[in-house]
């Protein structure tokens, strides 16, 4: 990546600007560390929640799903829409705006790391950027639902804000996937740069080899350095999203397992109805006046523009949930195939039959398989889950 675009491309894909929203500033520092008694963006213990259940929310570790109740009772995002339900679009609609300009940067970022034959920095930066471009949709959604009614407007914010940390966490536990890989990358190229040092020494390698071997260390520490920066700011963001000061202590849970079966119950025919009568697009052209012919012809002609679009939508939505259930069955193959081969080779290195850099070249290869297995694990969840924020109303029908 360009020097000082990658790291500040990737931080921005945790929405870094569109947390703070009308927040002032100094608001992530004044909240103090956790949520703690008279917490500013909590709220109290419903009536209905065990205290078991709401001390668990109030712990250091987010699990995936405790967001819907983390945005309902502490974040200060959702709070504060409550508080000005009317008067806050434009924040988001900035917060938008900074993050597809970043995104931008990202996919040329991208393209660069590409070129320069940089394929981790490629995948990294385009991973990001989706993120960062999918969750400037969520918030672009905030904005319009904000012109609703009131009580429209809180229910989608709410589902929303939802929807848009649990795809930063699906990010956050991407990126993780790959951290493994990442630091064994850095190892691997700090034994290669050591052993061709040692080369040079006997004639065995030039000073080109040496050179060659110290460039690609320095690129994995980059990308290294890139991705634990990420894995911070999204980190902090998280915490922020969901009630804490920016800087607690907050351990980042794992993401469900993909619960196949629910793939079973899916049916785009069937569920149109469902996805129909809580689209809030659908729900809004449905109030709107009709009086006299001509608008009365508008409004239907609209309305059954939003129904195909929904059904074109759900259908697509579907499809994605079938392509990632093949790529999670692939990927998780590829992943027990890998395992049975690294197995051996821990056997062989124990022996003295491998030595250390081929150690690490099979075990980079090994954690590559795990990496991805883990990441087609993540997008089959996402794709679900998608699917089932399309049922609630939640749904991009220009994607």
């Amino acid at each position: 990546m360009r020097k000082g675009k990658g790291r500040a491309a990737l931080a921005a894909c945790c929405l870094a600007g569109a947390m703070v929203l009308a927040v002032p500033a100094r608001g992530l520092a004044d909240t103090g560390g956790g949520y703690g008694p008279g917490a500013e963006a909590a709220s109290e213990k419903p009536e209905d929640m065990d205290d078991e259940t709401w001390n668990r929310l109030q712990d250091d570790v987010l699990e995936y799903q405790e967001i819907p109740a983390l945005v309902e009772h502490f974040s200060p995002v959702y709070r504060q829409v409550l508080d000005n339900i009317a008067l806050n679009a434009q924040p988001y609609a900035d917060a938008a705006a900074r993050l597809r300009e970043s995104a931008l940067e990202l996919r040329n970022d991208a393209r660069a790391a590409r070129d320069d034959g940089d394929q981790m920095g490629y995948q990294v930066a385009s991973m990001t950027a989706d993120i960062q471009t999918e969750t400037a949709k969520t918030f672009e959604k905030v904005v319009k639902s904000i012109d609703g009614a009131s009580r429209t407007t809180k229910n989608s914010t709410r589902k929303q804000l939802i929807q848009g940390v649990q795809q930063l966490m699906t990010g956050y536990c991407q990126a993780r996937a790959s951290k493994e890989l990442t630091d064994t990358s850095v190892e691997l190229a700090q034994a290669a740069y050591d052993t061709a040092l040692v080369q040079r020494q006997t004639g065995m390698a030039t000073d080109g080899d040496v050179q060659t071997a110290q460039k690609n260390l320095l690129t994995a520490q980059k990308q290294q350095k890139a991705l634990d920066d990420s894995m911070t700011t999204m980190r902090q963001n998280l915490a922020y999203l969901t009630g804490r000061s920016y800087d607690a202590p907050l351990e980042i849970g794992a993401l469900p397992s993909p619960d196949v079966s629910r793939i079973d119950a899916m049916n785009p025919e069937a569920d149109f109805s469902t996805a129909l009568s809580y689209n809030y697009t659908y729900i809004g052209q449905r109030s709107t006046s009709g009086k006299g012919t001509a608008n009365h012809d508008v409004k239907f002609r609209t309305m059954e523009e939003t129904e195909e679009k929904l059904k074109i939508r759900l259908d697509a939505l579907y499809q994605t949930v079938l392509q990632s259930r093949t790529a999670y069955e692939a990927a998780g193959s590829a992943y027990e195939s890998a395992a049975i081969e690294m197995n051996a080779n821990e056997q062989r290195y124990a022996m003295g039959m491998l030595s250390r850099l081929g150690y690490l070249q099979a075990r980079a290869a090994f954690l590559q398989q795990k990496a991805a297995y883990e990441t087609a694990a993540a997008g089959l969840q996402q794709a679900m889950d998608t699917y089932d924020w399309a049922l609630q109303g939640i749904v991009d029908l220009d994607a």
